[in-house]
């Protein structure tokens, strides 16, 4: 080790250190830890860890939650080095559990629900040995952490920061969903402690290993508080199939997820010495993350978060699944650890769905609640097999159904909440299409289908992980908001997915879904004969240089995806009609079948208001079909010259082009606008050059409601042309053939320059 850092110069230079540069920053804090004492370590070891999560000061801390592959690779790179399991940071977190120092933790940092729980004295044995209890107000005040526990409440209280409302780059990467290193971290994190190999090894291995002594706590005799009812169990629980399907054994189900295993075995110390970071990770990840108050949180929880979810909940459903291979001391933490997540997963679900928006971002809270109900994905048998994902049908083993009733609500009721949502989508955008049939082909497996149909007539209303019909009543009422036509369906304890008023529900519902396609199905049609009179009036050397090339027009892009929406509804309207047994013959699938109302005109559409003369709602004009009308003309409409860089251009002429256009444009924007608006032959010439004037419109979120923006482009030189790879190809060509042909490559290009410069001037001529 180097020679020990002078304790009077540490505390100046920790400052110095956490303002330098990401790269430069953890290369000095490496050779910092290296040559500090461990009392040193301790000392400072707070502090960079609120450095790290912007806990006093800059809220983006290390920019873990705004770091991305794509945005900086470098950045990504290090962090990803420096915060990995078997990294730095996490070394000198195991070696202060060398002398078992704790750090204290003030719970006004914990959200209110899981401050509420610690107060009420509903708190798991987990943390009986780490609250504080003030003694003159009688109540919880700090948690004594480790510093590994100190750092993953942390990591784990991070993602609750609504940084998508503050920063422009958390809202980016919050629309666009890319994948930041704070969930290359949270993956690792559980992949590496929740292990779903009985055997793997949990990283790091070399360390204290005495950190968490068990200290037995008496367990409390379970007196029943009502008349004890007898039910059937299930044959898949007397043989011990519940514990590979995940639902939790009857004995480590006691408690309800909320008690740590505790063993009274002689190997009890050495066992949770092995299993207390699982446990740690565990807790803190279930118990503060479903826990987030999505009611009463002025800001939604970022895609972010709930992808962040998303992946704990897989992790979860490996780690159950391998409990009845494994027989070491985590044995008794999978048996008990779905059933934590089943306790609170409900509710969170529930309130997201209520509160998130209509549009494609619906994806992230979908793809949740299916990877939650289908534990069946999460086996050691799936991690081997080689089918795409997405095509990937396991089968449904007779182990799972254990899991299919204690979680029935999981799947009927949040099934009848989601509809009337996808009922309000825009079907003509495909990522929505796309999750309709996400949804349907899910619901539409036959065993699947089976299970549920079955397991509904049996154990409906009685096994839905309540306590009692009448709970399981108060907290559908609760999750549905009111006035819905929905709520007649899901307001009573006899609510079922498959009865016949949910079939006359989904019949209206594929009837909208069916009128929605032949709604695109005209958009298509529409689309195509524009394009065709565009390529007429653009002649025929511009259309061979576009055919030549493959270029394709926004037009072409948007018909390419249009077109592939009336496939995809269709097998969503036959997977449903399937399993909810709706006859197809009362829907309309073609457009010579009834037809909507007629469209009014384009001005008609465009200048619709909701509002009468003196500004008050005129509730006559609420119709859902008016409705989609209004957002059907909702769209963002962007400048051509600043759509990100496609892959047939050339990154940095790209950006070189786009720099010395708007030098142009700013130093002779007026002389450009007075050349464009002239009506004689120059202006014809000027308007075939240059960029037309637009309004730029976009979506603004920032502030919790959708405002439309607008900005007035005017007239513009663009050059990005010039950086595709075919105008490169065509003017490389050029020279070759002034170099064959007359032997100066210049010459080639001049002529090239001569023919564009004549049919520019003849397309203005005939404009």
């Amino acid at each position: 080790m180097s020679q020990t850092m002078p304790p009077e110069n540490l505390s100046s230079r920790l400052l110095t250190v956490l303002s330098l540069p990401l790269f430069e920053r953890v290369h000095e804090l490496s050779i910092l830890f290296d040559r500090c004492s461990l009392r040193q370590v301790q000392e400072i070891f707070p502090h960079i860890v609120h450095s790290i999560f912007g806990i006093s000061g800059n809220p983006l801390g290390w920019g873990l939650r705004t770091t991305t592959l794509e945005n900086n690779p470098l950045h990504f790179q290090t962090l990803q080095q420096f915060f990995g399991v078997c990294g730095p940071w996490m070394h000198v977190c195991h070696r202060l559990l060398l002398d078992q120092y704790k750090f204290e933790l003030d719970i006004n940092l914990l959200p209110a629900k899981f401050v509420s729980l610690l107060q009420n004295g509903q708190n798991p044995r987990f943390y009986a040995e780490l609250i504080n209890v003030d003694a003159m107000v009688h109540q919880v005040s700090t948690l004594s952490l480790n510093a590994f526990d100190f750092y993953v409440i942390h990591f784990v209280l991070y993602a609750l920061q609504p940084l998508h409302s503050i920063n422009p780059i958390a809202m980016q990467i919050h629309n666009v969903r890319s994948k930041t290193i704070y969930l290359k971290l949270v993956s690792e994190y559980l992949n590496n402690f929740l292990p779903l190999v009985p055997d793997a090894r949990i990283e790091p291995v070399q360390f204290s290993s005495g950190v968490k002594a068990p200290q037995p706590l008496p367990a409390q005799a379970l007196q029943p508080q009502r008349q004890p009812r007898y039910i059937k169990i299930p044959s898949s629980y007397r043989n011990g199939g519940n514990v590979s399907g995940g639902g939790g054994s009857p004995n480590a189900s006691v408690g309800g997820g909320n008690t740590s295993p505790q063993s009274n075995s002689p190997n009890a110390s050495a066992n949770r010495a092995y299993a207390w970071r699982s446990e740690s990770v565990l807790h803190f990840f279930v118990d503060i993350w479903l826990r987030y108050d999505i009611e009463s949180e002025h800001h939604l929880p970022s895609s972010d978060f709930v992808r962040g979810v998303r992946t704990l909940v897989k992790q979860v459903h490996f780690f159950a699944n391998g409990a009845q291979h494994d027989h070491s001391s985590l044995c008794a933490l999978r048996k008990v650890s779905l059933s934590m997540v089943k306790a609170r997963i409900y509710a969170f679900i529930c309130g997201l769905i209520d509160r998130w928006p209509l549009d494609s971002s619906l994806m992230v809270v979908l793809e949740l609640w299916l990877s939650y109900i289908q534990p069946w994905r999460y086996t050691m048998a799936a991690l081997n097999n080689n089918t795409p994902s997405l095509s990937y049908r396991p089968p449904i083993l007779s182990c799972f159904d254990g899991f299919i009733i204690d979680n029935l609500i999981m799947y009927t009721h949040i099934f009848m909440q989601l509809v009337p949502h996808f009922g309000r989508l825009d079907y003509t955008v495909y990522r929505n299409a796309f999750m309709l049939y996400r949804l349907a082909t899910i619901f539409s497996q036959h065993d699947l289908v089976d299970r549920l149909q079955r397991f509904e007539r049996l154990h409906g209303g009685n096994a839905c992980g309540f306590d009692s019909p009448q709970r399981q009543v108060n907290m559908m009422n609760k999750s549905y908001s009111p006035g819905s036509q929905w709520n007649q369906v899901v307001s009573t304890s006899s609510a079922k997915l498959f009865s016949y008023t949910m079939q006359t529900q989904m019949e209206s519902f594929l009837f909208l879904i069916s009128m929605a396609r032949n709604s695109v199905l005209r958009d298509i049609a529409k689309l195509r004969n524009e394009i065709a009179e565009k390529q007429r009036s653009e002649g025929f050397l511009k259309n061979f240089y576009n055919k030549l090339f493959g270029e394709c027009t926004q037009d072409e892009v948007t018909l390419r995806e249009f077109s592939r929406i009336p496939e995809v509804l269709r097998q969503c309207i036959d997977a449903f009609c399937r399993t909810f047994n709706v006859d197809q013959a009362n829907l309309s699938m073609h457009e010579n079948l009834p037809e909507e109302p007629s469209l009014p005109t384009a001005t008609a559409v465009q200048n619709f208001s909701f509002f009468d003369a003196s500004d008050s709602l005129d509730t006559s004009k609420l119709n859902p079909h008016q409705m989609s009308l209004n957002a059907s003309s909702m769209h963002a409409t962007v400048d051509p010259a600043t759509l990100p860089i496609q892959t047939n251009e050339v990154k940095a002429l790209v950006r070189m082009l786009h720099f010395v256009s708007d030098k142009i444009n700013q130093k002779y924007g007026s002389q450009i606008q007075g050349f464009y608006g002239r009506d004689d032959y120059c202006g014809k010439v000027a308007r075939q050059l240059l960029y037309a004037p637009m309004t730029e419109q976009w979506f603004d979120k920032s502030s919790g409601q959708v405002d439309i923006c607008e900005n007035m482009v005017p007239p513009r030189v663009c050059l990005r042309p010039l950086g595709s790879i075919p105008a490169l190809t065509t003017i490389g060509c050029s020279l070759i053939l002034g170099q064959l042909l007359w032997g100066a490559p210049i010459l080639g290009l001049f002529i090239l320059a001569t023919v564009l410069l004549v049919y520019t001037l003849l397309q203005a001529l005939f404009s």
